[in-house]
């Protein structure tokens, strides 16, 4: 081999390299680019950007000495990794990425079978959410099942603490809600309906139709009473737990509670007892808050029955304000009803009851009692 320089005669690459070093003092990479360089070397394979130059043996690194293309050349589960490895086009990575893919996931699914079909509860106990995974750790079964309900708690509030922190994010993932309509491309009215609809797919109604008076309200109050059970929740007020059942405000059930306290009345239809009564004239079912022989108490949320006092569009969900005077027509004609066949009722409005508690409370207690 021959300087290009000087034209002396040099013993292979090394031998350049020293020669430059030591006659010349030539720098390698100029030496290399004007004498060595071939047709497209010294390009990154990933960005295309100059690529790391090593010496006259070596001469160019297929990638730059950027972080991001040195990772792409570690990360072995990317198709981008096969290309950059095999000298392969896009298309026959992925498929070879795919292919990986399967044989890998066969493997570890023919292991699992044969760890479960040696213990059954080999799931089970990988799991922290069961109770057999705090067994195995050496838990008693009521510590495992604390341990459990900590975990789903600390779940549960995650979710919901994303679900209040982004409302934008779920404000169309549901059927009752109208943006989910609206996403689907129906109009407003369209979604209004779609809406009713789907609250309408297990009624009181419906049941009676179906199975006559008698065996449709059994059938409506088991499962009312089913879903209580599975929707209700515990918690603690000094010794005394308490169910909240959600059919139920906090508010509510603290008003009732309160009366139910200093009257000590029995046989009182509330909560979990709830008091339903069907109208053959109207073909319709309604249910009533808190029933104690012929008297109701009626307790109005202000938002979602649309308090006339306060009501006012800035208050009110659009979504309510279209049906603000439906649901007053509808609580109008539902204690009309009960009121023709005998009974009394007093409403009891949400923030009547939060601004003057002790006032609201004597009132429902003289109603009750005269």
């Amino acid at each position: 081999m021959k300087c290009k320089i000087c034209n002396k005669d040099v013993d292979g690459l090394k031998g350049l390299s020293c020669h430059l070093v030591k006659y010349h003092k030539y720098d390698k990479k100029e030496y290399y680019d004007k004498y060595l360089k071939k047709e497209n070397e010294g390009k990154c394979y990933f960005c295309n950007n100059e690529s790391i130059f090593f010496n006259l043996t070596k001469g160019y690194h297929k990638i730059c000495d950027s972080k991001i293309c040195l990772g792409k050349t570690r990360s072995t589960g990317t198709y981008e990794f096969l290309m950059y490895k095999y000298g392969l086009s896009k298309d026959d990575a992925i498929n070879l990425m795919n292919q990986r893919a399967l044989k890998r996931g066969k493997k570890i699914t023919e292991g699992l079978q044969k760890s479960f079909e040696k213990n059954e509860n080999f799931f089970k106990e990988k799991s922290r959410q069961n109770i057999k995974f705090w067994i195995k750790k050496g838990y008693s079964q009521e510590q495992s099942e604390i341990e459990v309900k900590k975990v789903w708690d600390d779940i549960h509030e995650k979710t919901w603490n994303k679900r209040r922190n982004n409302p934008e994010l779920y404000k169309d993932i549901n059927t009752t809600q109208l943006e989910y309509w609206l996403k689907k491309g129906f109009t407003t009215d369209e979604s209004i309906e779609k809406i009713k609809e789907r609250q309408n797919t297990f009624t009181l109604e419906k049941c009676i139709k179906k199975y006559g008076e008698t065996k449709g309200l059994n059938i409506w109050n088991n499962r009312q009473q089913k879903w209580s059970e599975k929707i209700e929740t515990k918690y603690k007020n000094g010794d005394f737990v308490k169910f909240r059942n959600d059919n139920y405000s906090e508010p509510e059930l603290e008003l009732f509670e309160d009366i139910l306290e200093k009257l000590k009345l029995k046989n009182v239809h509330y909560g979990k007892k709830q008091f339903f009564r069907h109208f053959k004239e109207l073909g319709k079912t309604f249910s009533y808050d808190f029933v104690y022989k012929k008297k109701i108490i009626e307790f109005n949320g202000d938002y979602w029955h649309c308090n006339p006092k306060i009501y006012n569009k800035n208050y009110f969900h659009k979504y309510l304000q279209m049906f603000a005077y439906e649901i007053w027509d509808k609580d109008k004609l539902k204690n009309d009803s009960i009121k023709n066949i005998g009974y009394n009722i007093l409403i009891i409005w949400e923030s009547d009851y939060k601004n003057h508690k002790e006032q609201t409370i004597q009132k429902c207690i003289d109603f009750l009692n005269g």
